[in-house]
């Protein structure tokens, strides 16, 4: 490699969604950006995750500093817990995404000896042989960042994940005035997140889809309301509860990864909800129909999830039925589309209504068309 030179490997996540990972290169030195997993197709028989093809990194363990997260999703750190087995180097990311990260980490009991470092937005922070700047940006999950690299070869710019929400249910808007400073600076190269960019027009804001659950939630006053969602969508889990609350409902989860998100947004004042406004999942059924709304996981059709478990009738703690109106609050991730109508199928032979993306407003992609 030429000495004043940058090299970019990637180690997946081109043309494909999901496992995202590349190697940024520089005087012999490297850091990894994100370590995500991807689902298997319906006809990949015995896979349960696909993962970065690490082997290239692995044979040159010695000369990796460290590994930065753009942000808290699966498909950007779910393979961490088989890379950290091979390479122990400290981990970069925003307080929420090393939360979810840690907990993931932890539950695979290989959490114990890693180094995580905390950054705050604007911040930069010299990784490597790179000085690296922690751009916010909004996505469908809080605290993800945009990177800017800055090598011998000029700025690298690395977008994440992100969208152009301008009402963002934290305010925490994509730093549009920083980007633009850095593209005046000039910038190298750009590596932009691209899962839709093929769409015309413009991705609605997060907040459209707070105004068409409260008008799903008023048309259905005796109804239970069950919605499911990403559990890392913790603005949707926002106003999921928000709306709930404004109508006197009582707030159950359904869905480990659910509880553990909600826990730990919490502990990071970033969900406004008090304990007194939940109740246990094993108690629904003591109250009203209409009183109650539960937030579960499994809008992905995932069969073991708490949505897949309802849908088949295996849930220990409840059954959905004829009072029940069931939110897919999510699109289903290209390959999971067949998952999904397997379980709106079984949703409805179990007499339950179920309203999705598809007929209603109820999601808002995190991607900027």
């Amino acid at each position: 490699m030429a000495k004043n030179s940058v090299r970019v490997t990637f180690l997946g996540g081109l043309g494909e969604i999901g496992r995202n990972c590349l190697a940024l290169e520089q005087d012999g030195r490297i850091v990894v950006v994100d370590a995500g997993l991807m689902f298997p197709e319906p006809n990949m028989y015995g896979v349960d995750i696909i993962l970065p093809d690490f082997r290239w990194l692995i044979e040159r363990r010695d000369r990796v500093d460290a590994i930065v997260l753009t942000h808290g999703h699966e498909d950007h750190t779910g393979a961490l817990r088989y890379l950290v087995k091979d390479i122990n180097v400290p981990i970069y990311g925003s307080a929420l995404t090393l939360g979810f990260a840690r907990h993931r980490l932890t539950e695979a009991k290989v959490a114990k000896d890693l180094t995580f470092i905390e950054v705050a937005d604007g911040e930069r922070r010299q990784i490597g042989p790179f000085e690296v700047e922690f751009i916010p940006v909004t996505h469908s999950v809080p605290s993800a960042y945009s990177l800017a690299f800055r090598t011998k070869i000029g700025i690298i710019v690395h977008s994440g994940d992100f969208k152009l929400d301008l009402t963002p249910i934290d305010g925490r808007r994509t730093d549009i005035a920083r980007l633009a400073a850095l593209g005046d600076e000039g910038v190298a190269l750009l590596m932009c997140d691209s899962t839709n960019a093929e769409e015309p027009g413009f991705t609605a804001s997060e907040r459209t889809v707070g105004g068409a659950l409260r008008r799903l939630f008023l048309e259905r006053p005796k109804r239970r309301m069950v919605v499911a969602c990403f559990a890392s969508h913790i603005h949707r889990v926002q106003q999921i509860i928000d709306v709930a609350l404004e109508q006197n409902r009582k707030i159950a989860l359904m869905g480990r990864s659910m509880e553990a998100n909600v826990k730990l947004a919490r502990k990071l004042h970033m969900l406004r909800v008090e304990t007194s406004d939940f109740i246990d999942i094993e108690n629904v059924d003591s109250f009203e129909p209409g009183e109650v709304c539960v937030i579960c996981t499994g809008s992905q059709g995932e069969p073991l999830a708490a949505l897949s478990k309802l849908s088949r009738g295996d849930a220990r703690n409840f059954k959905v039925g004829g009072d029940d109106t069931v939110i897919l609050s999510s699109h289903p991730i290209p390959g999971n589309e067949w998952s999904v109508g397997r379980v709106i199928d079984d949703l409805h032979r179990a007499g339950t209504e179920v309203i999705h993306s598809g007929n209603e407003p109820v999601h808002a992609s995190g991607h900027a068309r």
